[in-house]
């Protein structure tokens, strides 16, 4: 792993400066203080390293950029790329130096300590693309030839690709925040392949893929109509010295799909719609048809197995900064299967809990499922995003079952609803949806 070089001072900084003058394909460090770009558009609340920032600013290396909950910030770099931060974000720009004897050698480095930045490659990161390193508290993100766009907190990483290709990895002894360039073994993703968000949790290495859009960045801090465009043809990307393709994700891990519905039609006057959206039997017809989600676009879908929850977009909460709340189980709907023996069970839920810590941005949930002459305990604990959506990783201690939710406003106040899946202890599979409220 090539770490960062350091910044040479005083009068060994000048025997350096003449030696490169000597040795012409020599590459200099980055000094701080040189200029990586300008400022070509400040709105809202916008300040670099502690004072308001105004359009046609030049950023040096090193500067800490901050933007506001009503701020936007677009910096161009010196070689036609552009770093565009979105409201509630912390970036620092620690390298950005472009050498124009041995382009190859150019070296280029960002941090982003929360909210959601857009990454679009300037000219000279095309040719040094294994110098370029974006980094998030639990991730390291490098380039294909890339224009993409990052969330990030202290616990996760989500990073959506609109052009090119980027390769993602969680920190560890391999992949520091110190290093450079895109670290080995990383998990990568390109704008060609169907619609996906790669997904790092802190404490986790390999980036999980969550098909579709619903965990985008641009649903925590939509982009503003000027931020740049790029053309069909640049967002085809290259594969060209990918690493071997990951392992495919479970069907679990899907999250929107549109398929076609035989049920009751949608009601648009609810705020949520959930059920079955495919029969699982005769004893287990679908209960909702959802063929008209896609064509009217006005719901975030997130479907597990044959279950569904459609979330109205303007039903969407923006979660507070603290705090925290309680729900009790209201409604749901069951089954489980056996596999051996094709047998499928209508189930019920008892003694159901669902808390949701927005300080922490973390949930919990435990209930009974009762079925075939036997309960079940089931639990999970994970996550919850800006925007409400809370999903957790089966994986993760605590969890033996994967829950995929939204909470949403209702009558004022809010409510929320969530799919589950789990393997039983006797080889039953368990599939649902659940309605809660305070």
């Amino acid at each position: 792993m090539t770490q960062d070089k350091t910044r040479p001072q005083g009068r060994i900084a000048a025997a350096f400066l003449a030696a490169a003058l000597l040795l012409p394909g020599l590459a200099l460090a980055a000094p701080q203080g040189e200029e990586a770009g300008k400022i070509v558009l400040a709105v809202g609340d916008v300040r670099m390293n502690g004072k308001a920032l105004k359009e046609g600013e030049g950023v040096p290396v090193g500067a800490e950029l901050v933007t506001g909950k009503d701020g936007y910030l677009y910096l161009k770099t010196i070689d036609n790329g552009f770093l565009i931060l979105r409201p509630g974000s912390q970036a620092t720009v620690e390298a950005y130096q472009v050498d124009t004897v041995n382009p190859q050698e150019s070296r280029f480095k960002f941090s982003l300590r929360q909210g959601v930045a857009r990454s679009i490659s300037g000219e000279a990161v095309g040719k040094a693309r294994k110098n370029f390193r974006f980094n998030t508290p639990v991730a390291a993100i490098g380039v294909r030839g890339t224009d993409f766009s990052v969330y990030a907190d202290a616990r996760e990483t989500r990073v959506a690709v609109i052009s090119g290709g980027v390769i993602v990895s969680g920190f560890n002894s391999r992949c520091t925040p110190q290093g450079a360039g895109p670290c080995e073994g990383g998990r990568e993703l390109f704008a060609q392949e169907a619609s996906g968000i790669l997904q790092v949790q802190k404490g986790r290495i390999t980036p999980q893929l969550l098909k579709g859009d619903d965990f985008s960045p641009d649903l925590v801090a939509p982009p503003r109509q000027d931020e740049p465009e790029v053309s069909d043809g640049d967002k085809k990307g290259s594969k060209e010295g990918s690493l071997p393709a990951p392992a495919p994700v479970p069907p679990a891990q899907e999250s929107l799909i549109k398929p076609p519905g035989n049920a009751a039609s949608l009601d648009p006057m609810k705020p949520i719609i959930w059920g079955r959206w495919q029969e699982i039997s005769d004893r287990l017809p679908a209960t909702v048809d959802i063929s008209a989600a896609g064509e009217e676009d006005k719901y975030v879908t997130i479907t597990l197995g044959s279950y569904v929850l459609l979330r109205d977009k303007n039903s969407a909460v923006r979660t507070p900064l603290n705090g925290s709340v309680s729900f009790s189980l209201q409604n749901s709907i069951a089954h489980v299967t056996d596999p051996i023996n094709q047998v499928e069970s209508e189930a019920t839920l008892s003694n159901g809990i669902l808390h949701v810590n927005f300080e922490k941005t973390s949930f919990s949930t435990q209930m009974n499922l009762n079925a075939l002459g036997t309960t079940h305990r089931l639990s999970a604990i994970g996550q919850v995003t800006s925007n409400g959506l809370f999903f957790n990783d089966r994986l993760s201690p605590g969890n033996n079952m994967i829950v995929r939710g939204a909470l949403f406003k209702e009558n004022e106040g809010m409510s929320a609803g969530y799919l589950f899946q789990s393997q039983l202890q006797n080889g039953l599979e368990a599939n649902g949806v659940t309605l809660w409220g305070k």
